[in-house]
């Protein structure tokens, strides 16, 4: 996870909290807390407040003003700006060769006309928690064709039923199902063909609380397909 996203965070989110809910059904507590913790990921650019360090370079032409997650990251490019202009302080050492500090405090030690200020500081989260807030949950979209057509009749059937009367959740999406990705044992699983099931199990591993099949998806690898 060297390029890590928010996305891939509530990914990582989703797939933990479909893990915990697989080998302990009871543990619904911590379920709905990583629910919780997914959507504010998902939702808010930064969900939590962050410490940045900051530099600002006051020069002849103007100012330049830098921005980092690190002071490693931060002082890098204050260096680039004092190799750049190395020769205005006539120093013979080669400052490709120096630490981005050493170079830093050496130019502006020498350069009286030119001042660099630095500091840390702290940056914080957007408001959440609105009344408002948009729920946004996950789904994977793939082929009807992972199901059999007899499979389908099922879920034509399932669809209209109210919950208490169908073995999972299931919807009408026009061109194919919604279906969702819950935990299912006893009764209830034997019900559910076994290709469905795959497909289920699949969008689970995904993180994804809901699978849509639909008639103009691809199929993907790993699950079996059947001719309509």
């Amino acid at each position: 996870m060297t390029q890590t996203t928010r996305h891939d965070f509530a990914r990582l989110l989703a797939r933990a909290r479909t893990a915990i809910a697989d080998a302990n059904p009871a543990g619904h507590i911590l379920c709905d807390e990583l629910a919780q913790a997914e959507r504010l990921v998902e939702n808010h650019v930064v969900p939590w407040s962050a410490d940045i360090h900051v530099a600002f370079i006051d020069h002849r032409h103007g100012g330049d003003l830098y921005a980092a997650f690190t002071r490693e990251a931060l002082m890098a490019e204050v260096a680039s700006f004092c190799r750049e202009w190395w020769s205005e302080i006539r120093d013979t050492r080669d400052p490709a060769t120096l630490p981005d500090e050493d170079a830093g405090s050496i130019y502006f030690d020498a350069h009286e006309e030119e001042y660099l200020w630095t500091e840390r500081i702290s940056v914080d989260a957007p408001p959440i928690g609105s009344p408002k807030a948009l729920r946004v949950g996950r789904h994977l979209v793939i082929s009807t064709s992972h199901i059999r057509p007899a499979t389908a009749d099922l879920l034509d059937q399932w669809a209209p039923m109210v919950p208490e009367s169908r073995p999972l959740g299931v919807a009408e999406a026009g061109y194919g199902w919604f279906v969702l990705t819950d935990p299912l044992d006893g009764l209830e699983r034997e019900m559910v063909p076994n290709e469905l099931w795959a497909a289920i199990e699949f969008a689970r591993a995904q993180g994804c609380r809901w699978l849509l099949l639909d008639r103009d998806a691809d199929c993907i690898d790993g699950l079996e397909t059947f001719e309509w």
